[in-house]
Formats: C-alpha cells, structure tokens, sequence
C-alpha cells in the first residue's frame, strides 16, 4: 500500500508485482535537499525511439530535481551512463519483444512508498500505467503520481474508470502533491471528464506561456496539476526527440498545505 497509516487500511491493492526500482549508487547519492523548493520534468519519451532523446534527457537531468516519464524503455534506459545518480522506479505496463515498457519516476531521493495502479486499454488489451509515490523533501511529506492515461477508446467511460482508480489516494491525502503525465485529452468529451476529476480533487492546472505542448485535434495531451504548493516557474519545451514535447515546473511548499474542508 502506499499509505503505512491506519486510516488508510482501506485503500485498493497495488500491482506492485510489476514494479521494479533501481537504487541509485551509493558514492552517488545526492545530498538532502536544503530548500523547500523543488523542481518537475514531465515527458512522453516515445521508447527512446527518436535519435538524441538520451542527450536531451541528460540535458533536463541537470535542471530538475524529480523526471516523470511515460512511454519508457527499460533496454534503452540501460544505455544512460547518469542513470546511476538517481532512484529509478519503472512501472512496467508490458513486455514488447524482450523490452519492459511503462512509466519512469527519477529521483534524487528514493521515495518511502509506492503504489503502482494498471489500467488496461479497452481495445488493444495493452495496459497503461500509473505509479503513485510518497517523498520526504526536508520535514514535508509530498504525493507525486505519474500517469499514462488509456488512449484507444471512443467512449469516456473507460477513460473516466483510470482516473477513478486513482480518487481513494487522492482523497485520503491531505498534503502537498503533484499529478502529472500524459492524459490523452484529444477529445471534447475526455477534456471534460478530467477536467470534473481535477476540481473534484482540489487540483490546480500549471499553465504554459508560451505554450508548446503537444496536441492532437487541437488538444493539449500532457499536464502538471499541483495541490498544496505554489507554483514558482513553468514552461513548456519544445524538442524533435520525442513525439511529445516536455513540461517543467518549479515548486514551493506553502506555508498552509493542508485542503480546504
């Protein structure tokens, strides 16, 4: 579970069988952090398939302090010479020839606990990922939850079901937190059906200026939501070495992080 608390006995059980977590070495780990802020990556990788994401990749390592990555090869993370400065938990979706595909959460310090939540697509059978985690950032408790939302469905029943998934965590957290990842939101209908989701939950939307994501039918596909913190900084970057563009925000924790009852 990813809550060790009593009041949260009843949360649903993790697919934890399918997550796998790759410490970082130990002359390498890095020091406590000593600010109250901290800083996002969120990217669709696209598997690594594009020629140089490993260099852009190296490129937002130096800048951010935590990277949530969808769509990522375990083979071709292999091949990172950095990857051993940091905590890697990959939620593995599915096998693909050999290969382990899924999200990735990086970070500069290993998490206390996780939860990972698979969702599977109605037609293609292949399921999505969602990898809830609990850090300690100084004397502050933080949620982040990286997700890859279900794509190949006309309805928005199945799309709204992953997102339900996730509410018994969502509710029953008070603290600070970040939602993020790749939602899919190509639709009317499924823009609609997340957007339900993040003011039932209390979520603030980071927006982007200039605003690069990436889109499908003039929709915006990834998302940064935050509660519980200020936002200091965002921006969206644009790179030819995904078939998605990246997403970065810097953090602050607020002085009251507690909701609003």
């Amino acid at each position: 579970m990813l809550f060790s608390i009593s009041c949260f006995a009843e949360l649903p059980a993790c697919d934890n069988q399918d997550l796998t977590y790759q410490p970082a070495l130990p002359e390498l780990l890095q020091a406590e952090p000593n600010s109250r802020s901290f800083s996002v990556l969120v990217w669709n990788t696209y598997k690594g398939q594009n020629e140089g994401w490993i260099e852009q990749l190296e490129q937002f390592s130096q800048q951010v302090d935590f990277m949530l990555l969808q769509e990522a090869s375990r083979e071709r993370f292999s091949q990172w010479s950095k990857l051993s400065q940091w905590h890697m938990y990959q939620a593995i979706a599915f096998e693909w020839f050999g290969d382990g595909l899924g999200v990735v959460n990086l970070a500069k310090q290993s998490s206390s606990e996780n939860c990972l939540v698979l969702s599977t697509e109605p037609w293609i059978r292949v399921p999505k990922s969602a990898l809830l985690q609990h850090y300690q950032w100084q004397d502050k408790s933080l949620l982040i939850v990286n997700v890859h939302s279900i794509n190949f469905t006309l309805s928005e029943a199945d799309y709204l079901k992953q997102l339900q998934q996730l509410s018994p965590w969502l509710a029953a957290y008070d603290g600070p937190l970040i939602l993020a990842g790749d939602f899919n939101t190509w639709s009317v209908g499924r823009l609609a059906v997340l957007e339900q989701f993040i003011l039932a939950h209390q979520l603030k939307t980071v927006s982007f200026k200039p605003d690069e994501r990436t889109r499908f039918f003039g929709k915006a596909l990834d998302y940064i939501f935050y509660r519980g913190l200020t936002l200091q900084s965002s921006q969206s970057v644009a790179t030819d070495t995904s078939d998605h563009n990246a997403l970065m925000a810097s953090f602050e924790f607020s002085t009251r992080s507690l909701r609003q009852r």
